[in-house]
């Protein structure tokens, strides 16, 4: 994890060369409001991610523990010390992104957590940074035979590092194809266009981290032929940070509570995302589990972008647009400084730090919709970044 923490400000540097080359060439990749709500999903996993790192490198840990693959390793020359640990390292777990990523297409609890990533309706280097709460939940679960076949913690921090590393710069749409052979072997902005794309023909393709082989290895590779419709089958209209991360999984519990198919319930949290029980779904989307036919009966979906043409700022509102990036700042600031302390508070004070970040975040999604909302949001929120910085720096 530190190596992502060192290289963040390269992250910055090359959005902000992205944003002044789409400037230059006149092409709106980018818009105001929905780059600040992509790094502020981006501050708010991090702020997250401490404590289930944790929980997922001990678990690792028992498992490695318990594990004769160690002695496996050794013998075959992939210990530590070898080149060749690595390299399959690398390949290994790639795969199991991978694996990972597929299912968190095609599982709807998983999905969940994993739909953070898709919602935005531009496509960017910004979008990279768009991650859910509980992103590293799932995609840890998939790590773990790692730890079985003998790969120390500390090999797959760096690897896993690696891995996330190399997936931010293919969140461009300023790099068109690369040479063939770069493209036939590794995953380009190209594939994950593609990727991000809502249009039928795309969706559910090229789910590779690194390697785009394992896509064309299973049958999920797709080629870019036009350009992609960004977001989601069902966009989500809002900048609502915690709605972004958990409106699936409050649409998958209130199904439940409603369904008179208490099991087809239960069933639809291990289905396809468009699976809903049978009393509560359209019937023609009864038991539809390819998204074309589903987009078929849905296709307003697919109509030009509606909620970031409605919610821009006008420019001539520069005011408010430094107003907003103040906002945005002060949180993520006490954030970065909070997350280096962590260690030194107990779990009572790390929870209400928590509650007073997300918090801070959640106005400034409301914000973002040009919500003022003073007595419930605004003046609660600086009464508790007085609060923090005070606590801070007694």
């Amino acid at each position: 994890m530190r190596l992502i923490e060192t290289i963040v400000p390269f992250y910055f540097i090359l959005m902000l060369i992205e944003i002044v080359y789409t400037r230059y060439t006149k092409k709106d990749f980018y818009f105001y409001e929905d780059t600040l709500a992509d790094l502020s999903l981006g501050v708010l996993s991090r702020i997250f991610d401490g404590i289930i790192l944790l929980g997922i490198v001990f678990i690792y840990s028992k498992l490695y523990a318990l594990s004769i693959g160690v002695e496996g390793l050794s013998k075959v020359f992939l210990g530590t010390n070898s080149f060749l640990h690595w390299i399959v390292l690398f390949v290994l777990l790639d795969f199991l992104f991978y694996l990972a990523h597929r299912y968190s297409h095609e599982i709807k609890i998983l999905w969940a957590s994993h739909v953070v990533h898709h919602s935005s309706e531009e496509f960017n280097l910004s979008v990279a940074l768009r991650q859910s709460f509980i992103r590293n939940i799932g995609i840890g679960m998939f790590y773990l035979p790692l730890a079985l076949l003998g790969f120390p913690v500390e090999s797959y921090l760096i690897i896993d590092a690696l891995n996330r590393t190399y997936q931010f710069w293919v969140h461009t749409r300023t790099i068109k194809k690369l040479p063939n052979w770069f493209e036939a072997i590794f995953v380009t902005p190209s594939h994950h266009r593609v990727h991000h794309a809502m249009n039928p023909e795309y969706i559910d393709k090229n789910y590779g981290g690194v390697f785009i082989v394992w896509d064309k290895l299973f049958g999920t590779y797709c080629e870019e032929t036009f350009e992609p419709r960004y977001g989601l089958t069902t966009q989500l209209h809002n900048y609502d940070p915690i709605n972004a991360n958990v409106h699936v999984l409050k649409d998958l519990f209130s199904d439940l509570i409603q369904t008179k198919y208490k099991w087809q319930g239960v069933v639809s949290f291990f289905s396809y995302p468009s699976v809903r029980p049978d009393d509560l779904q359209m019937s023609i989307d009864r038991g539809v589990r390819d998204p074309k036919v589903w987009l078929s009966h849905h296709k307003l979906e697919l109509t030009h972008k509606v909620y970031n043409s409605v919610f821009r700022i006008p420019s001539g509102q520069t005011i408010y647009r430094v107003y907003l990036g103040f906002q945005f700042a002060i949180p993520t600031i006490l954030t970065l400084y909070f997350l280096k302390r962590m260690h030194l508070f107990s779990l009572l004070e790390v929870c209400s730090v928590f509650v007073l970040l997300v918090f801070s975040f959640y106005s400034l999604g409301k914000l973002l919709e040009g919500k003022k909302q003073w007595l419930t949001v605004e003046v609660p929120k600086y009464f508790s970044w007085v609060f923090l910085i005070v606590y801070f720096f007694r």
